[in-house]
């Protein structure tokens, strides 16, 4: 049954994974490796709190499951609970210290703490680990980005896509940051890589019209705008919140926007 469960569960039919570890956990109530699927299981669905509490009864079988304490920290994580999750991530990285998705996920709830230089050490160490974590080294970047140093972060980014060219939140991510120092056509390239590879990405069109407002592109940034639009963003919201209104832009800028465009970001 838990063996069915696992294939299950990688088919990605998730209910008739848990059923089969139901069974198999009637039939063997103190196997940890049982409850620690089924938590896996759960959490494939989006169940935090079905998931934690079989993680817990694995931990309290095998009290050295480092994986159980690992993805504990995940589901932890996701519910915002980031104290409890990098309590977690602690204990799985004492059980097994050379882990790299560990320090990498330890990482990201740092840096969603602000706490960005622990963060920083964490990435740091997860790319020693693995030198060729494509997922970490964009994460430093984004640190680093909010720590002001843009050129580490664009560093960073940069392996990031060497090492996954079709990393398409890599290049997203680079584009902001080519944005935020005033390099608009660099950062324009990256959106558009980020668009042809994930056209989905509804906030990419929105920077990307951004960058083509200060290029005075108007109808390509009206275009890119309304795509954003149209995908559900919030343009005038996110534009408030980044430059305050649209006369605060254009005296920064020195811009002047067409009047439909100003309306389009006038909350």
């Amino acid at each position: 049954y838990n063996n069915r469960g696992v294939a299950y569960g990688a088919k990605g039919d998730h209910d008739y994974a848990i059923q089969d570890y139901d069974k198999a956990i009637a039939l063997k109530p103190d196997d940890a490796k049982i409850y620690y699927n089924r938590g896996v299981a759960y959490g494939k669905k989006g169940d935090h709190d079905h998931a934690i509490q079989d993680y817990d009864k694995a931990i309290a079988l095998n009290p050295d499951h480092a994986k159980a304490y690992y993805n504990r920290g995940v589901v932890y994580g996701g519910k915002g609970d980031y104290d409890h999750a990098i309590q977690d991530y602690n204990k799985a990285i004492a059980l097994k210290p050379d882990h790299a998705e560990v320090y990498h996920n330890r990482g990201v709830v740092y840096g969603k703490k602000g706490a960005l230089d622990l963060a920083v050490q964490d990435y740091n160490k997860a790319v020693a680990l693995k030198p060729d974590y494509a997922e970490a080294y964009c994460n430093r970047g984004s640190t680093y980005r909010k720590k002001g140093n843009l050129d580490l972060a664009i560093e960073d980014y940069d392996e990031a896509v060497a090492l996954k060219p079709d990393y398409a939140e890599a290049y997203n991510n680079r584009g902001i940051a080519y944005g935020e120092k005033g390099e608009h056509a660099w950062a324009i390239q990256d959106y558009d890589e980020a668009i042809a590879l994930k056209p989905d990405l509804a906030g990419t069109y929105y920077l990307r019209g951004v960058r083509r407002l200060f290029l005075r592109e108007w109808e390509k940034a009206r275009s890119d705008l309304v795509a954003a639009r149209n995908r559900g963003v919030d343009t005038a919201k996110l534009f408030s919140s980044a430059f305050g209104s649209v006369s605060n832009f254009e005296q920064r800028s020195h811009v002047q926007l067409p009047d439909d465009i100003a309306e389009m970001l006038t909350p």
